[in-house]
């Protein structure tokens, strides 16, 4: 189960590629209105999350009270899969969210728009947290 996920979950790549190289094409601009890149990746999180909590049992939930706690949950290779599909999922969700608002509202250039989206990509919070810092600069100037 867990390599079928993970390659199901890649096939997500194809919607980052479209938001960095191609976000004026009218299909990118048609699935990021469909919002189906997320929901797709929700749902493989969903599946995994309940298949995996159906086989351990809930006795997981133990191990968040320490980080030594979190590091072997994280040692699973079930719940690793799980906490990489959502990071995907959430990480694509926020890369959704910038695209949308800056096409529609234009705070950064999209060649910047493409970089930011790249290191939400890669770094999460990090690109979130640069469009956001741009964003503000822009609107109080």
């Amino acid at each position: 189960m867990a390599e079928l996920l993970y390659s199901l979950s890649s096939i997500a790549m194809i919607f980052w590629v479209m938001l960095i190289v191609l976000p004026k094409w009218k299909v990118t601009r048609f699935l990021v209105n469909l919002h189906i890149f997320p929901i797709y990746l929700g749902f493989l999180y969903s599946i995994g999350m309940i298949t995996t909590v159906w086989s351990s049992g809930l006795h997981f939930m133990a191990d968040y009270n320490s980080a030594a706690g979190v590091i072997n949950l994280l040692s699973h290779p079930n719940f690793a899969l799980i906490v990489w599909i959502h990071i995907l999922c959430f990480d694509l969700f926020i890369g959704h969210f910038i695209y949308r608002e800056n096409m529609e509202h234009g705070y950064v250039p999209i060649l910047l728009q493409s970089i930011i989206l790249f290191l939400t990509l890669m770094f999460g919070p990090f690109g979130w947290l640069c469009y956001v810092g741009i964003r503000k600069l822009k609107t109080t100037v």
